[in-house]
């Protein structure tokens, strides 16, 4: 027998990258809570030892943080990977649009996300400071910018950016948050196509802030 098989059958804990950690560290965030998750849950989960966890990321908060700058940073890079990949568009309101669509459909490869940050908003805490002043501001900033220009040339309707805001992040993007509630539809309006939902949210969005 080999050595690698006789560490594994002495119940040697698996080998996990730090991706695979996060990302299943961020599923039982989302599932139980900042509070109701802990680091032995997790060990147990992924088959490590009880301070396996500890060693790598340190506490439930250093390992928390870790989670959200790995989720938010790929989600971003992917956001901004796809509107460099698309034709500029001819407009302000059509880039605006854009925006939208591009949030949505990178944000359906990402429902845990969505799922903590529904979680999250319910309650002022340090982690959600830590996720508005660090991920929402700054993302928000050229939407903004955006807006402010095309109220002042009358294109749309003076609008808080919070309007926008949540009906992209928290209500179009529960389409794929609510994935088994969003199935039932599947009878009446046909089999789930991303690309069509996304387009027709950012649409009606965008045509419900012109003037």
């Amino acid at each position: 027998m080999s050595t690698a098989a006789t560490a594994q059958g002495r119940g040697r804990p698996k080998l996990h990258s730090d991706e695979e950690i996060l990302e299943a560290a961020l599923r039982m965030f989302a599932t139980h809570g900042y509070d109701g998750m802990s680091l032995r849950s997790l060990n147990r989960e992924l088959g490590l030892s009880h301070s396996a966890i500890h060693q790598r990321f340190g506490t439930k908060e250093d390992l928390y943080k870790a989670v959200i700058d790995h989720e938010f940073g790929a989600m971003f890079s992917e956001i901004r990977s796809h509107l460099r990949s698309l034709p500029r568009p001819d407009t302000q309101l059509g880039e605006l649009q854009a925006r939208f669509k591009a949030f949505l459909l990178v944000s359906s490869k990402h429902p845990y996300l969505n799922r903590l940050m529904n979680n999250e908003g319910l309650e002022d805490s340090w982690h959600l400071d830590h996720i508005y002043k660090k991920y929402v501001q700054p993302s928000l900033a050229p939407v903004r910018r955006l807006m402010d220009e095309l109220t002042k040339k009358k294109v749309i309707k003076s609008t808080a950016v919070r309007t926008p805001f949540f009906l992209v992040a928290h209500g179009a993007a529960a389409i794929f948050t609510l994935h088994a509630l969003s199935a039932k539809f599947n009878s009446t309006d046909g089999a789930f196509d991303i690309d069509t939902l996304v387009d027709e949210a950012a649409w009606m969005i965008v045509n419900g802030m012109r003037r």
